[in-house]
């Protein structure tokens, strides 16, 4: 986790030195760096830049981390370290099931969080204004900086970078290395509480943490029920680009309902967290499983999305059937009423 922190850090100060580097050479004005003030504007007009930079290095970081931490020591039957790797990550083929219920989960679990949010921030300045000794931290709020990147980005730029690249490295380094080694050392639900815990203090501000909260037990559970990375890669991404896409366009076209810092009726938040809250459920009960020639489930000594190194037979549980159709019901149900409650749907 430490090193989560100092990569990001590290990663920021090179990029950002490398922008001030830049603009001294093309303007040819090395009393840029004796003025502060000024140098530092120059930074915030290309912060775009700067978070690009940033978020690049610090996958390329995670993705060579991640590739040391698990594909070495060399497997004792011969297999390649990248067969080593993807074994230990999880790379089973995403079922039909859990790919829709994925995409259709992404909404709700969006709206739930986004409001979350909200409601996390309103206590937070309260808490400012009656304790003004607590660090005033919303210059390096997240949604700021998100809606200054839409201004300046475009589209497949937005997306890239607030929704590729943050996908792929944080779900390799706290699903894959983090949270793979507390959940089999602790067990299965002190593990993704611990590993969403600190998926959410990574970004810093009290709001925004609380918020995703959730999201990493749901990535967790998924994760943990699909055996494979892709899942919770698939479903962060999905996440951040609706939030992205939203930022740009929501003003443009009149859709401001629909953004995190504005309400929504209660119904629909009522079956949001209702359908996030069965989908889940639905995870863990349609959960993919080995099972031996003998008949016994193969796992090692933990709970874990490991390819067994023996022949073993891939077995996708079935889940209750009420349980299926709750969640068919909440998913229908969420989208109906969304529909309803959506802007301009009554006239």
């Amino acid at each position: 986790m430490v090193g989560v922190i100092v990569v990001h850090v590290f990663a920021g100060l090179v990029t950002a030195l490398g922008v001030m580097g830049w603009m001294v050479i093309s303007r040819g004005d090395s009393g840029l760096l004796r003025d502060q003030k000024q140098l530092q504007g120059l930074i915030e007009e290309k912060i775009a830049i700067v978070t690009s930079g940033e978020q690049f290095l610090f996958v390329v970081a995670v993705l060579m981390a991640v590739g040391l931490r698990l594909s070495f020591p060399p497997d004792p039957g011969g297999k390649a370290a990248w067969g080593r790797l993807c074994d230990r990550l999880g790379r089973v083929r995403l079922g039909i099931r859990h790919l829709m219920v994925t995409v259709a989960m992404v909404l709700p679990v969006s709206l739930a969080c986004g409001q979350l949010y909200m409601a996390a921030d309103k206590v937070w300045k309260a808490l400012l204004r009656v304790l003004p000794g607590l660090p005033d931290i919303d210059s390096i709020q997240t949604t700021n900086l998100v809606e200054k990147l839409a201004t300046d980005l475009s589209t497949p730029g937005l997306i890239f970078v607030l929704a590729v690249l943050p996908a792929v490295g944080e779900e390799l380094v706290f699903r894959g290395v983090i949270g793979r080694g507390l959940v089999a050392r602790l067990g299965v639900v002190p593990g993704i509480l611990i590993t969403s815990f600190l998926f959410a203090i990574v970004h810093v501000h009290p709001a925004h943490a609380l918020a995703v909260f959730p999201l990493g037990i749901a990535l967790h559970v998924l994760y943990l029920a699909t055996r494979s990375i892709w899942a919770p890669i698939l479903l962060h991404f999905l996440n951040n680009a609706w939030a992205a896409v939203v930022t740009k366009y929501a003003e443009p076209l009149k859709l401001e309902q629909i953004r995190d810092d504005v309400p929504v009726p209660w119904p629909v938040l009522v079956l949001g967290i209702c359908c996030g809250v069965c989908v889940v459920a639905y995870l863990w009960k349609s959960r993919v499983e080995y099972r031996l020639a003998n008949g016994l489930s193969w796992r090692p000594l933990y709970r874990s999305v490991e390819t067994p190194g023996v022949s073993a037979i891939l077995e996708r549980r079935r889940p209750p059937f009420m349980l299926t159709l709750a969640v068919l019901v909440s998913i229908v149900g969420f989208y109906t009423v969304a529909v309803a409650f959506a802007p301009g749907s009554i006239e």
